[in-house]
């Protein structure tokens, strides 16, 4: 079962702008949780001679540029240690950005990955930056992504989309636990197309259902129930903008869908269009998923 978690907050750094952000909501997060911070900066062997990530830096050698990319990493470790009182270590290797933090990641015991949607490679970028998705699909633990656009303003309003089908009870747990922590209240939104309308009392019944475990832990709760939807993810985007949700928690097992007026999986479209940071958490298998808060692939 997914539980929050960010006692071991890894954040990729690539020195964008993206990534410097998540910094911010990273240390932020272990700061409240009292958890410790990983900066992790990825050298890119395959792009390192065309300086892809410090621009201003003419060297090419290897071991040079390693020691300027580990010098810069460990001077924001010491501002993020200033700034949020965390304890700060980081990390520079050397190798494919994806697979490296993943590997860390595993390999520290990472509960939470904190990065920006895009960096690394805008070469690679198709809808969100291609090591983001990778990371995401990839990672041990959750990962809450964001753009350039997702401001740092703490979390207050959780957004809870919520469909039909499989592993929504570990995404629901999740999101109550993380809320109890920042003293937020979570919004559950039911999402159902013109075919729909027939599980609408299901649907009800869920979002009852997700009630009582948020009564049960003292969380504020809101629901709603949105028909005639086209666009998942255009719907659960412009929902969040609605009720000034500052996060969004979703599943990463949606398949891809072409309905409505987009291409692409549900979860890349929600974290592309979102203009606040989206949590991603993979499901985990369980036989008590089968119950009737059993499901939401993707959302």
């Amino acid at each position: 079962m997914n539980n929050f978690n960010a006692s071991k907050v890894l954040i990729p750094v690539d020195f964008s702008e993206t990534s410097l952000l998540a910094i911010k909501h990273g240390a932020f997060t272990a700061q409240l949780t009292q958890g410790n911070v990983y900066l992790l900066h990825v050298i890119n062997i395959q792009f390192f001679s065309q300086d892809v990530f410090l621009p201003s830096v003419t060297v090419h050698q290897q071991t040079d540029f390693e020691k300027i990319a580990q010098e810069r990493l460990l001077q924001l470790g010491e501002q993020v240690k200033s700034e949020y009182g965390v304890t700060v270590e980081c990390i520079t290797k050397i190798g494919s950005p994806n697979k490296e933090i993943v590997d860390i990641a595993k390999e520290i015991g990472a509960t939470l990955i904190v990065m920006g949607t895009h960096g690394y490679s805008a070469i690679e970028e198709l809808v969100i930056g291609s090591v983001a998705l990778k990371v995401i699909t990839k990672a041990p633990c959750p990962t809450m992504a964001m753009n350039s656009e997702a401001d740092h303003k703490g979390y207050n309003k959780i957004l809870l989309p919520i469909d039909t089908s499989a592993h929504s009870r570990q995404k629901v747990n999740y999101a109550i636990g993380m809320a109890k922590k920042f003293s937020a209240s979570v919004h559950a939104i039911a999402l159902l197309d013109h075919n729909e309308e027939t599980e609408k009392p299901a649907m009800e019944l869920i979002l009852h259902q997700i009630e009582l475990i948020a009564k049960k832990e003292n969380v504020s709760y809101h629901h709603d129930v949105v028909s005639e939807v086209k666009n998942r993810a255009t719907s659960t985007v412009n929902y969040a903008a609605k009720i000034g949700a500052d996060l969004i928690v979703i599943m990463t097992d949606q398949d891809a869908e072409l309905s409505g007026f987009f291409l692409g999986p549900y979860a890349q479209q929600v974290i592309h269009l979102s203009k606040v940071p989206v949590i991603c958490i993979r499901p985990v298998e369980s036989e008590t998923d089968m119950s009737i808060l059993g499901g939401t692939s993707g959302m």
